[in-house]
């Protein structure tokens, strides 16, 4: 009976040690698409924004119901061997995989490109045509 007792709390700290584990899992995961969301837009912000020709909107990220997160300026003429578009998409397929994998919910709601990108100050700065405001960059 011992030995019975004994098994049964050793396969209970192994099943609430796993449990745990889940959500450290989900937690390292977030952290990680966090991290590679930030490496490209500090990629980004080392690019001057001198002509607003060589930059279009991209978007970046996966929402669990469809399309993408956000819009990002992309800088299409400093990326000339496409590692930073190639991280871009990368970055939206590991989020369509962890929006999956931990059946996340977002608001659904759909999100415009902007129609635009200039150059203010040095930095890249979305527009949308028919508006005086700019559209958010970051």
């Amino acid at each position: 009976m011992k030995r019975f007792l004994m098994l049964l709390m050793t396969l209970g700290i192994v099943v609430a040690c796993e449990k745990s584990n889940v959500g450290n899992g989900q937690e390292a995961d977030r952290k990680r698409l966090a991290e590679r969301r930030q490496e490209i837009l500090d990629q980004i912000n080392t690019i001057p924004c001198e002509n607003a020709e060589d930059w279009r909107p991209q978007a970046l990220g996966s929402k669990a119901c469809g399309g993408p997160q956000e819009y990002i300026p992309y800088p299409e003429a400093a990326d000339e061997s496409g590692d930073l578009l190639d991280l871009i998409e990368k970055y939206t397929q590991l989020e369509a995989e962890y929006n999956k994998k931990y059946g996340a919910v977002s608001d659904c709601m759909y999100v415009t490109s902007p129609t635009g990108v200039r150059c203010v100050d040095g930095k890249p700065e979305f527009f949308n045509i028919g508006t005086n405001s700019p559209a958010v960059t970051e």
